[in-house]
């Protein structure tokens, strides 16, 4: 791409291709200054973020570089990160959701399942995302997409694929107390294979790429920040995508907004999976918004 910003009226014309270039350059470099705070304290505690949850040295590094990154290129944007918060670049421009480290236990203790997660959107909710991308460093993984224009691992565009031993997803999350593991247990036990893998948007994108054949993820504990970029990842590939917020539906791009979703490679194993979680829990996927968010 040259060297150059976009302008803010081309922004909101929906230059998709320009903005899913923007996203990827900034979800690399998030991903560089992660690995290099590694060697510089990365994995210690820095206070709290915005989102609540601890923040690591590694969080911050990543979230300063994506954001230096997006200004080169945007001369106005709503920023809307798990460590910042919500702030505004100039008046107008896209909404990018970024999630600068997702995997962060991952990465403090050396595992190299985690990813920076960058998306644009063209209004305030899920729906108008048009551009992503999540970039695992340490996997060499490259997850991006532009709406219309389909989903690409490492440059292979890809599509869902059924297959015969369905791997199935499940964030395990600490919010969600024992429920992720009941419902794993009746997964498993009624032949599913079951993945814990501690990357929220590394689980939903390896959707895309066949990696698993579902995500599970029902528990209406989820940001936006987690999911915004491979939501649009693994719709691009034709998977059956279901998501509800906790305060509106689509659900908004706010750090305040909390998301359940299931996405599976089919609508058979989709009602399946919500057949086995009614089983497992006594709702299923669309009556859980009326129960897990009830206190």
């Amino acid at each position: 791409m040259p060297e150059r910003k976009l302008h803010p009226t081309r922004v909101w014309d929906t230059v998709v291709q320009d903005l899913t270039e923007i996203v990827r350059r900034a979800a690399r470099a998030g991903a560089r200054a992660a690995l290099e705070e590694v060697g510089h304290g990365g994995g210690e505690e820095a206070g709290r973020g915005k989102g609540g949850d601890v923040s690591l040295r590694g969080d911050l590094a990543a979230e300063r570089a994506v954001v230096e990154e997006l200004k080169r290129w945007l001369p106005s944007f709503k920023l809307v990160t798990e460590e910042a918060g919500e702030l505004s670049f100039g008046q107008g421009g896209p909404v990018v959701v970024v999630d600068p480290l997702d995997g962060s236990r991952n990465y403090k203790r050396g595992i190299p399942f985690f990813a920076t997660s960058v998306a644009a959107a063209v209004g305030p909710t899920i729906e108008d995302i048009v551009a992503a991308a999540v970039y695992a460093p340490l996997l060499d993984l490259e997850f991006y997409a532009e709406r219309g224009n389909g989903a690409f691992l490492n440059g292979r565009k890809l599509s869902v694929k059924p297959s015969e031993q369905p791997v199935v997803a499940v964030n395990a999350t600490p919010k969600a107390f024992f429920l992720p593991h009941l419902l794993a247990l009746t997964l498993s036990t009624e032949g599913f294979v079951v993945r814990m893998l501690g990357a929220a948007s590394l689980e939903l994108a390896f959707v895309a790429s066949g990696g698993v054949d579902a995500y599970l993820d029902p528990w209406f504990a989820v940001r936006v920040v987690d999911l915004a970029a491979s939501l649009l990842v693994v719709r691009e590939t034709g998977a059956l995508v279901r998501v509800e917020g906790r305060l509106e539906n689509p659900p908004l791009l706010s750090l305040d907004e909390r998301m359940a979703v299931l996405a599976a490679s089919t609508e058979e194993l989709a009602a399946e999976l919500d057949r086995a979680m009614s089983r497992a829990l006594g709702f299923g996927f669309g009556e859980a918004r009326s129960i897990l968010t009830a206190r």
